[in-house]
């Protein structure tokens, strides 16, 4: 088990305290967004990306695993 804020400090990008509040004045910063928005409720969310159908899925550990 992840000690308290040891997730927050793995996801700091621009030295901001929540990454929610990130700045994206550049285009190489990746956008955050909550694994929880995304999926809303379910367990997985297909992509469409270039054609492709791709699974975003969160295992019963809490992981997230992408497959075509």
């Amino acid at each position: 088990m992840s000690e308290p804020g040891e997730h927050d400090r793995a996801t700091r990008i621009d030295g901001a305290s929540d990454p929610r509040e990130q700045r994206h004045d550049d285009a190489a910063t990746p956008r955050v967004i909550d694994s929880t928005a995304l999926l809303e409720g379910r367990s997985q969310l297909a992509i469409l990306h270039n054609e492709t159908v791709y699974f975003l899925r969160q295992t019963r550990f809490g992981k997230l695993i992408l497959t075509k």
